[in-house]
């Protein structure tokens, strides 16, 4: 991540050199998926282009809270279904048919930017959980990280059983909430 975020601070510099090194490393692989939604090898190239080139453009005011490679894509993919929403084209990418070989195969555990997804979502979801209220997180983490019942949490925290009720759901409600947006935000 040290060597993304020096990257990126050259590329705002206006460094062409790391900007040639970060098109030429990762061109190809997200031509690969902007053609898994666009279908066609021109509108992909386009899509991908245009990525760099608003990369390029913005970019002294260009803000990355994630891995270079995970903005990419995520890039690339809104620049892709903003593209078919423009031209009124649906097209679902069926995740279950993909090819073990197919760009896409990021989204599997078994690919090293699926981990790196996987351990950057694990993070966001900690910090949620230690943004939740002191009793409420407690009763939660008690919950669902030891899995103690109700009344085992209500005995422990001296507390009620509707209480403990009531901070489970306080807790399932605010974190849906905030967990929904994150997973919107982490998957566009």
């Amino acid at each position: 991540m040290s060597k993304d975020i020096d990257a990126i601070e050259r590329i705002k510099r206006g460094d062409s050199e790391v900007f040639q090194y970060l098109y030429d490393t990762y061109y190809y692989q997200l031509f690969c998926i902007a053609k898994q939604y666009v279908s066609d090898s021109f509108t992909a190239e386009t899509v991908v282009s245009d990525v760099f080139f608003t990369i390029w453009e913005k970019r002294d005011t260009i803000e990355i809270h994630t891995s270079l490679i995970a903005y990419l894509v995520r890039c690339v993919r809104n620049n892709s279904i903003n593209l078919l929403h423009k031209n009124y084209v649906n097209r679902e990418v069926n995740i279950d048919n993909i090819e073990s070989s197919s760009p896409l195969c990021f989204l599997s555990d078994d690919y090293p930017l699926g981990q790196l997804i996987e351990k950057e979502l694990s993070s966001k979801i900690q910090t949620e959980i230690d943004a939740l209220p002191d009793e409420t997180r407690d009763v939660f983490l008690l919950s669902r990280i030891e899995e103690l019942k109700y009344d085992e949490i209500a005995e422990r925290l001296n507390i009620s059983i509707n209480t403990v009720k009531y901070h489970i759901k306080q807790a399932l409600k605010i974190l849906r909430c905030r967990l929904l947006i994150l997973l919107i935000y982490f998957l566009l």
